[in-house]
């Protein structure tokens, strides 16, 4: 019986090791807004510096929605161009030109950018203020993927751009 007992014991740790396991008092949830303020900055050498400000950010830009309070989620994300930041900047009028998105892993090897406007269902509902100044879309953040995303802008007559890196959160696993 001893023996029985040890594989029943042993067969469901690993059965449960193949899962992912959440706190069900944190399934999905609902939507919550997140704000990121992006100050772009120039420097006398003439390459530009970015540093944002937000909840479930760090000053480089990079995005962890995995953490409490943001996994299981929706996502309603806005950039905003943030005081202080260098005359004329403006996000890219086109929504979908003004961030790319892509899984790090596929980014590109040379540059580790991305290469192209986002393809995919994960991020939807892309949107530029009239004024330029205020990117929004959803994140549906229920991948559990690492991104690489560029925020994209136009300064003067030139592109500038940025590319932090995003991780969604985890899949709910209503089966474990």
């Amino acid at each position: 019986m001893r023996k029985n007992s040890a594989l029943f014991v042993g067969l469901a740790i690993f059965v449960a090791a193949g899962c992912v396991h959440e706190d069900k008092s944190v399934a999905p949830q609902g939507t919550i807004e997140v704000t990121a303020d992006v100050t772009v900055l120039r420097g006398d050498d003439g390459n530009y510096a970015f540093r944002y400000s937000g909840p479930f950010f760090d000053e480089k830009g990079n995005f962890d929605f995995s953490q409490p309070g943001a996994k299981f989620n929706t996502i309603n994300l806005t950039f905003a161009i943030a005081d202080g930041s260098i005359p004329g900047l403006k996000f890219r009028a086109d929504p979908r030109d003004a961030i790319w998105i892509v899984e790090k892993a596929k980014a590109d090897p040379e540059t580790g950018s991305p290469v192209g406007p986002y393809r995919g269902d994960q991020f939807v509902d892309f949107r530029v203020t009239d004024d330029g100044r205020r990117l929004t879309l959803i994140d549906k953040n229920d991948d559990g993927v690492l991104y690489r995303y560029g925020l994209r802008f136009n300064h003067d007559a030139a592109l500038v751009a940025d590319d932090p890196d995003g991780q969604n959160g985890p899949k709910f696993c209503a089966n474990c």
